[in-house]
């Protein structure tokens, strides 16, 4: 708690006294007309206690505009605490895309300018090599994956209905009607169809994945400049900045008569 704040508390409870006290003096008022002493003896202890209860709304009410002052100025000096804060770290971090995204940048052109001349340098060689023989390029070896197999999760055991004669599985399970566990029919206008539960291993699996080909890194690459707006590097190629305009412009000389030019060297 800060000494306004204290000062206050003291305040409020100063005051509060003052208006019991006024009360406790309103009460006594009555026994106070049974003389004229009694009565200016009371009226001026009224009149006091009316002042001071006057100068301690008023102390309140000063120190009250203090305190939110005091809270106000707290508050302005903790928001230019963290502004300043942020904008050192804003500063740093801006530093750190110039410089450390640049140095990324290179090497992620490098690394793509090389990979395409390996690709290059692979494929001449292929041409003269047998087939078990040939080479595969840097990226490729680096990025391509092949398809991630079939994983089996769990394994339970089913008995199904199944048609005796086809062996495939009853659609609607419903429509049987069961002589035993393992025999039964389904009734049919023409005659009825026989089936039998047969047992079947349930297999709950991830499927195999899909082939996929990974394209030349160049070809999706893609890099922003770290130093200004717009593009390093796109999709294979080195972007180079628009180069700015040499114009010319005329303005008129207010108050200076036209004259021959001397065009000859000095």
């Amino acid at each position: 708690m800060t000494k306004i704040a204290k000062q206050l508390t003291q305040a409020r409870a100063d005051l509060a006294a003052g208006d019991q006290a006024l009360i406790a003096l309103d009460a006594e008022k009555a026994d106070a007309l049974k003389s004229s002493a009694a009565f200016s003896k009371w009226r001026l202890a009224h009149e006091e206690a009316e002042l001071e209860r006057e100068r301690l709304g008023l102390l309140v009410d000063k120190l009250a505009g203090e305190l939110e002052q005091e809270a106000a100025d707290a508050a302005s000096a903790d928001l230019a605490s963290r502004r300043a804060e942020l904008e050192k770290q804003s500063a740093a971090l801006a530093r750190r895309i110039s410089e450390e995204g640049g140095a990324a940048a290179a090497t992620l052109v490098q690394l793509a300018e090389e990979a395409r001349a390996d690709a290059e340098a692979v494929e001449q060689l292929n041409r003269e090599l047998p087939d078990e023989r040939r080479l595969l390029h840097a990226d490729h070896i680096a990025r391509h994956r092949d398809p991630a197999p079939r994983e089996d999760i769990k394994e339970t055991v089913v008995d199904l209905w199944t048609f005796e004669q086809s062996g495939e599985i009853v659609g609607d399970p419903g429509d049987v009607v069961e002589h035993s566990y393992e025999r039964g029919l389904i009734r049919s206008p023409m005659r009825n169809v026989p089936v039998v539960r047969r047992r079947f291993r349930q297999i709950t699996y991830l499927e195999q994945g899909d082939r996929e080909w990974a394209e030349s890194l160049g070809s999706v690459l893609r890099l922003p400049r770290f130093d200004g707006p717009g593009l390093l590097f796109d999709r294979g190629h080195a972007v180079e900045p628009t180069p700015r305009r040499e114009l010319v412009e005329l303005v008129p000389a207010h108050g200076a008569p036209a004259k021959p030019v001397n065009n000859e060297a000095a």
